[in-house]
């Protein structure tokens, strides 16, 4: 099996233990291979929506020999899911408002899943924001760097009033969810870094008089503070 890349080894860290896992989006397989190879989960699920990449996911599947273990299904997000017994979902490399979509899109799947791990490309803070207003809270997340770009990966659970995720004083609700509230406890080092990269690129951007950015700067500035 291919070794995974350091965003897809973070995903498959964060999935706790399941029967049976879906992968969303799943491209050329590799995270539904490496939690039924390591035990994490019985049984796995490959969904894409495109022909394309479930064929590269069926070669890596022969190579691994995982195919009585992992099953192949073609459809369009979690609606392809439906009537099958899922208990956790993964879903990689897509936007935040695509992961929000699909998820809204089936909320019959949704309701039965123990689980959801998700790493944005772009806009996480849409992805924390959504899960909070949706009874999913933030168990844990996991910031990694690899090719010039930072990726965050974050687990979900069902639970029940306010997420005790955001219970850290003096800081807004809309602001960990654009920093990350697991990141900013952990003082994690690699968070650090993109903390201020976002810092100094919000701040060229004043600089060069773009207006309504005081906040949002100021945000950095003190998730920077925190982290350094």
């Amino acid at each position: 099996m291919s070794r995974l890349s350091a965003r897809l080894e973070a995903v498959v860290q964060l999935v706790s233990p399941c029967r049976t896992l879906a992968d969303v989006g799943t491209d050329h397989g590799l995270v539904p291979i490496a939690v039924v190879l390591r035990g994490v989960a019985t049984h796995a699920i490959a969904a894409d929506l495109r022909e394309a990449p479930l064929a590269v996911a069926r070669r890596n599947l022969a190579r691994a020999r995982v195919g009585k273990r992992v099953t192949i299904v073609q459809g369009d997000g979690l609606i392809a899911l439906r009537g099958r017994a899922v208990e956790a979902v993964t879903m990689a490399g897509i936007s935040g408002q695509l992961m929000v979509r699909l998820l809204e899109a089936a909320p019959d799947v949704l309701a039965g899943l123990t689980q959801l791990v998700l790493q944005p490309n772009s806009e996480p803070a849409v992805v924390r924001a959504w899960a909070r207003g949706h009874g999913w809270h933030l168990r844990d997340e996991r910031m990694v760097e690899g090719d010039g770009r930072f990726f965050v990966v974050c687990a979900f659970v069902p639970g029940v009033g306010e997420d005790p995720a955001y219970a850290v004083a003096g800081w807004t609700d809309a602001a960990l969810a654009r920093i990350g509230p697991w990141l900013l406890a952990r003082r994690d080092p690699i968070a650090a870094r993109w903390c201020r990269a976002q810092h100094d690129r919000v701040r060229a951007l004043v600089v060069d008089g773009a207006p309504g950015l005081a906040a949002e700067l100021a945000t950095w500035q003190a998730a920077c503070a925190l982290l350094a």
